[in-house]
């Protein structure tokens, strides 16, 4: 223990002495275990740690998309669950009578939905079956953070009541903090799965939006239940062929909850933990280069040790406690930049990361940054101590040996340990930048597309209206109408309209189509179009053209026929010889289940309701006045920024009611950002450590260039002394500096072509193994190279014959 102590404080008095060197490795240090210390944090809480419920690996997703007649038989028929419940899609659901009225995020589960996943109310009671069931009293649940800001924190909150939705509920519980099932931010539970008010009654039966989980029993494995699983479907669809959950082509797996819930963002973590793993590992070996050359400046220290009695291996040690107490204080300010950029990672909202509220630094990441930081310690040091414990004794103390890690031959000059460092690095960047490359490319193809509509100077917002005071057609229809006139009235101004979903926010209702007058095809065997229902301004406001026909005016409403426009891409689908052939203009189509047909009187561009990078579906619109939503959207073309409207349309839709709230308040242009957010995610993340990748590598081969030209002194001057002209010199530097440079960037390319492919799931129009990017990264890399080893060639240039024959 003294040993140690006396290496700790000999280490100390080292990094003192040169706090140029110490600043430099502590600032990469810090940066390298930092980032993979935040990166491993939401590896740990998105992926790794298991679900906060009871048994959280026997939760499993039976079905993502069922009728309630489906749920109700896989219920009864199946044997190998302890329990089954169900759940829906967010609800949105206008809290009223508490102050300023308010949207909340609601879910519907079954009632048994608590007693399934484990978990306890903190305050009050869970749901009971009678709850379930139609007619009965109407129930809710809240969470920790409602309760919290709209309560008070009411320690007497049990059995309140609150307006939901103009339907007054009696809250029986407080469920725990940061409790996120099914998904999360929502702020309300309530039962009856089955009444989802986004559907209208009607659409309901047969229609798949219930979700459908359970718990297996003991001893029953998932393929045991997803053999089960397909039997209960086989049975289902001979007994009901034409309902939408049948379609043979969709086979079903029955999935570990925990998978499902992280099945769309898995891959890019772990890319992104990857990424941050090659920029440690670039900072290992640009730190292993800087204490190469130190130890050279040290050879005879460690020769006059040596030749006292110090053996190898304390030698070895004491470099080892040096490289060990540098990467201690870099991991411990390396965690202190991660505990800082959770809070930033926690607040997303451009990119769906499930379980971000459970991403913390607790004892696992701790000891993650514990135990990277001592491996980064030994990784750079190792090698360096190794070099500096064999080297010449005599020949040292004589002043004229070669220095650790510095062999003589010319060839060894180029490869030498610093070399092999060096040209690892360049691999290294060279993969991160390929990678980066990729998505720019991607991104600015995204970029191109035309989305279908103007995005520019348009503001969104969320109408839901209450159920129980909008209970027919007629009301809702007079409001959407008032609305949209009312928010046109506006100075400033342009146009307002309302529509069921707004493209760019990956929500959007769908039906069965099928053209009138031919022969009937099953529901499950129709293609599925988009539906919408929109007032007569909607493709004036979004700038959506009108390529034939008409568009809808006030004289479409409920007591007229039903009349529809649909886009290009369903002309095409019924009609493949548009825009010639014959005119859909004025033929009538079937839509789900309604037995009356409308007809088609306009025909409208495409727009990419999903994003940029999304093909276009059939779709079709149609009146509101004839088809009313229960909750829609309102958009508003203006002069300004868009935003500044936001407070006049909102006094507008509370002159109207003042018990109506407004929610989801955004620009279109934040939309369609947000609807790129998890490719611009890991173009912004994975650009960014390429950058740091490639930085450091080009310092490390500054760096080794630079120390070959300070060991080469002797040796350039007697180049010089016989004849050697400065381009001479310039071009034995500028060859060394390509043959490390082409050694990093070949094995780099050999990387890429393996890596690259984890990453064509996110790319747009651009192949993973794109020539052109590998090879104008690499030439690019190469480039930076050469002009980052100018000066010490330069310099190498510049020797003096007479004074390098006099240096050693």
């Amino acid at each position: 223990m003294s040993r140690l102590l006396q290496d700790v404080r000999y280490a100390l008095r080292q990094l003192r002495k040169n706090p140029g060197f110490t600043t430099v490795a502590l600032l990469t240090l810090t940066l390298g275990v930092g980032a993979n210390t935040a990166m491993f944090s939401v590896i740990h809480a998105v992926l790794l740690k298991p679900l906060e419920y009871r048994e959280p690996d026997r939760m499993v997703l039976v079905a993502d998309g069922a009728t309630p007649l489906r749920f109700d038989e896989i219920k009864v028929a199946s044997r190998s669950y302890t329990e089954l419940g169900a759940y829906t899609g967010p609800e949105d659901l206008a809290l009223s009578g508490i102050a300023e009225p308010e949207v909340l995020k609601g879910a519907r589960v079954s009632a048994n939905f608590l007693h399934v996943l484990g978990v306890n109310p903190l305050r009050g009671r869970s749901f009971i079956p009678e709850e379930d069931k139609p007619g009965a009293a109407a129930v809710a649940m809240i969470s920790t953070e409602l309760w919290r800001r709209r309560f008070g924190g009411d320690g007497l909150i049990v059995g309140k009541t609150m307006t939901l939705a103009g339907v007054p509920y009696t809250i029986i519980g407080v469920l725990p903090a940061g409790f996120q099932f099914p998904f999360s931010g929502a702020d309300v539970w309530l039962t009856k799965p089955s009444e989802w008010s986004v559907l209208s009654a009607e659409a309901r039966p047969l229609s798949p939006f219930l979700s459908i989980f359970g718990r297996l029993k003991p001893n029953v494995e998932i393929h045991q239940t997803t053999a089960e699983l397909a039997v209960l479907n086989s049975q289902y669809a001979a007994a009901h062929p034409g309902m939408l959950d049948t379609k043979p082509d969709t086979p079903e797996n029955v999935q570990p909850f925990k998978e499902e819930l992280v099945a769309d963002i898995r891959s890019e973590l772990w890319m992104l933990f990857g990424a941050v793993g090659f920029v440690l590992l670039i900072v290992c070996a640009n730190l292993a280069s800087l204490l190469l050359a130190r130890a050279t400046s040290r050879a005879r220290e460690f020769a006059v040790r040596a030749a006292i009695g110090a053996g190898r291996g304390r030698i070895i040690g004491q470099l080892l406690a040096e490289s060990l107490l540098l990467s201690s204080l870099g991991g411990a300010l390396g965690v202190a930049l991660a505990a800082f950029s959770l809070r930033g990672i926690r607040s997303m909202t451009f990119v769906d990361l499930p379980r971000a509220g459970e991403i913390r630094m607790d004892s696992t990441v701790l000891g993650f940054a514990v135990a990277l930081s001592v491996v980064t310690g030994v990784l750079f040091g190792l090698v360096p101590s190794l070099a500096a414990s064999r080297q010449d004794l005599a020949a040292v103390l004589r002043g004229r040996g070669e220095s650790a890690g510095s062999p003589g031959t010319k060839m060894t000059l180029r490869f030498g340990p610093r070399g092999l460092l060096v040209a690892g690095q360049v691999a290294l960047s060279i993969v991160l930048l390929i990678g980066a490359g990729l998505l720019i490319e991607s991104l600015a193809r995204v970029y191109r597309v035309d989305p279908g509509f103007r995005t520019s100077n348009l503001l969104t917002m969320n109408i839901a209206l209450s159920p129980a005071r909008y209970d027919t057609d007629e009301k809702k229809a007079a409001f959407y109408r008032e609305l949209a006139e009312r928010a046109e009235s506006l100075p400033g101004v342009r146009s307002a309209a309302v529509t069921l979903t707004l493209p760019m926010t990956e929500i959007w209702m769908g039906a069965p189509l099928q053209l009138a007058g031919t022969p009937p095809v099953a529901l499950n065997e129709r293609p599925i179009g988009i539906f919408q229902d929109i007032t007569p301004d909607f493709f004036r406001t979004l700038g959506i053209a009108l390529k034939r026909g008409r568009e809808f005016t006030a004289r479409d409403n409920k007591r007229s026929l039903p009349v529809a426009i649909v886009n290009e891409n369903l002309a095409h689908l019924f009609w493949p010889q548009y825009p010639g052939g014959s005119n859909p203009i004025g033929q009538y189509i079937l839509f789900g289940t309604d037995p009356h047909p409308a007809e088609i009187v306009g025909i409208v561009a495409n727009v990419r309701h999903s994003g940029r990078d999304d093909n276009p579906k059939p779709e079709v619109y149609l009146p509101c006045a004839q088809k009313p939503p229960g909750s829609a959207m309102l958009a508003v073309r203006t002069d300004g920024k868009p935003l500044s409207f936001a407070n006049a349309v909102r006094g507008q839709v509370l002159a109207m009611d003042r018990d109506q709230p407004v929610s989801a308040v955004s620009t279109m242009d934040e939309l369609v950002e947000a609807s790129e957010g998890q490719l611009r995610l890991m173009m912004t993340l994975l650009g960014t450590f390429a950058a740091a990748a490639a930085i450091l590598a080009v310092v490390g081969l500054y760096g080794v260039i630079s120390y070959s030209v300070v060991q080469r002194t002797k040796e350039i001057g007697i180049r010089r002394a016989l004849g050697a002209q400065r381009r001479d010199i310039l071009s034995l530097v500028a060859g060394q500096v390509l043959s490390l440079a082409l050694v990093g960037v070949l094995l780099g390319i050999c990387g890429a072509f393996a890596l690259t492919r984890l990453l064509q799931d996110l790319l747009f129009q651009v192949s993973a193994t794109d020539p052109a990017t590998f090879v104008g990264i690499s030439i690019l890399f190469v480039l930076v190279g050469m002009a980052a080893s100018y000066m010490p060639a330069r310099r190498a240039a510049q020797v003096d014959p007479m004074v390098a024959l006099r240096y050693e």
